[in-house]
């Protein structure tokens, strides 16, 4: 006999009869919350979990608001149960009116970082720490820049990069921005203050390095920011020796042209840029 039971009624059903009680919501609901002892059955599991039981049990059923378990309550009583429960109002009026639930254990919180932390996770590094060397003894910052990570090179200097740290080549982050060849990361750079013709142990800058490696939009935009052609190298090379394409010689040597133009006080003709007035 199908019987809808009120919340009331149904606590003391609980309370005095111990009843097989059947969560029929979905599993993300159960797994929530649910009344304490409750078992997760489906409209297709249904039957092979109630096959277990005497025929004569009481079986307390509830759904969200009391309608899907009536159903199933019609079903369990054609199979033979002969003491059948559906829950008025469901689950939504058990915990308004304040009755017991059963919530499964909850992990620990989980902390959601921020990018350039997450990113440090997930290079073996200090996400607490911008300047602690990676695994392979490589500091963040310069490592951020080899790949032309400008996003994260930029949230490495905000949380304190050292902008002077070098790798064991004696190469700075410029240096591996250059590497990267991508402006956005070299323009975060010199933003952030870092010295555009620092030189490594063998003389070289960033300039020279981009120039000799073929990275030509380095190269166009270190001349753009200031960057003096003029250095060498202990060997004696300056980056227009070392150019390693035709793009990057004529960058270098045009580079050249103006910056004579303006030591003799003037503007060279050969200036991009510069037009000359008419009849000239």
């Amino acid at each position: 006999m199908i019987q809808q039971i009120s919340i009331a009624a149904a606590s003391v059903l609980v309370r005095e009869k111990s009843p097989v009680i059947l969560d029929v919501r979905d599993a993300a609901a159960y797994n929530d919350a649910r009344i304490p002892g409750a078992i997760p059955v489906t409209l297709s599991t249904l039957q092979s979990t109630v096959k277990k039981f005497r025929r004569d049990m009481p079986l307390l059923i509830y759904c969200y608001r009391g309608n899907n378990s009536l159903d199933c309550a019609r079903l369990l009583e054609n199979r033979g149960f002969s003491e059948v429960y559906s829950l008025e109002g469901g689950f939504y009026a058990w915990q308004t009116a304040g009755q017991a639930i059963e919530r499964p254990p909850r992990g620990p919180a989980v902390v959601k970082l921020n990018p350039v932390a997450e990113w440090l996770l997930e290079q073996g590094g200090d996400p607490g720490d911008a300047n602690h060397p990676l695994p392979c003894g490589t500091p963040p910052l310069i490592k951020a820049c080899q790949r032309g990570l400008a996003d994260i090179v930029r949230g490495l200097v905000e949380a304190g990069a050292d902008l002077r740290r070098a790798d064991a080549y004696g190469n700075d982050a410029l240096w591996a921005a250059c590497y990267s060849d991508d402006v956005k990361t070299i323009a975060v750079l010199l933003e952030a203050g870092i010295d555009i013709n620092r030189r490594n142990p063998a003389g070289a800058t960033g300039l020279i390095y981009a120039a000799s490696a073929g990275k030509t939009a380095a190269v166009a935009y270190l001349l753009e920011a200031g960057a003096d052609a003029q250095i060498k190298t202990d060997d004696d090379f300056t980056a227009l020796d070392l150019a390693a394409n035709l793009d990057i010689l004529n960058l270098l040597r045009r580079g050249r042209r103006r910056l004579a133009g303006v030591e003799r006080g003037g503007v060279n003709r050969c200036t991009p840029g510069f037009s000359p007035p008419p009849g000239v």
